[in-house]
């Protein structure tokens, strides 16, 4: 049987808003049976507490958490770094956990996860599912983000879509995300909401 496989930053015992969405979705596909693995990093979003369990079993879920930097959301620069660790980490995990007809859903947190999960994802023969809840880099480049434009804003958008053209499904929170992921790609993955 495929397992399902989600990769956030944050899970459970977390509180973010994005670990408490994860936790009761892979808790109650978990109760229906369903094999469930999560991800996510060692550390907590409020920065608070120790290191969590590299390894654990939560209420059902497979919970892998990988080693990344702890900068914490304090600075832009920390929290850019500690993003740039989670994607190697995760990939790897990925790598070496994914196995063939597997489904990989990517949610947004780091922004672009999916292009880090693509080569895995697509070197195992799983299946890739991204679960957008924001849309990245078009939200840093009307923030004014410095250094998110010109060419670095169109390679981002490159690669995000590049990694959205060769996912299965993408999951969107609304309509107006749903008609701009199908503008951005259109005909090559299904939109949901």
């Amino acid at each position: 049987m495929a397992r399902l496989i989600f990769v956030n930053r944050f899970y459970a015992p977390d509180q973010s808003a994005t670990a408490r969405v994860l936790t009761q979705l892979a808790e109650g596909l978990a109760g229906e049976g369903v094999p469930v693995t999560v991800i996510a990093s060692r550390m907590r979003y409020d920065g608070q507490g120790d290191r969590l369990a590299a390894r654990e079993n939560l209420n059902g879920v497979e919970v892998f958490r990988v080693a990344t930097s702890r900068f914490g959301r304090g600075r832009l620069v920390g929290r850019l770094l500690d993003y740039l660790s989670f994607y190697p980490s995760a990939a790897w995990r990925v790598w070496r956990y994914c196995r063939r007809g597997d489904v990989v859903v990517a949610k947004t947190d780091p922004p672009l996860l999916g292009v880090a999960l693509l080569l895995p994802v697509w070197l195992r023969r799983a299946h890739l599912v991204q679960w957008l809840q924001d849309v990245f880099p078009e939200v840093a480049h009307r923030l004014g983000v410095r250094g998110v434009s010109g060419v670095l804003f169109r390679l981002l958008k490159a690669l995000r879509n590049l990694s959205l053209r060769q996912s299965r499904v993408i999951v969107v929170i609304g309509r107006r995300m749903a008609d701009l992921m199908r503008a951005e790609v259109p005909r090559q993955a299904r939109v949901e909401l």
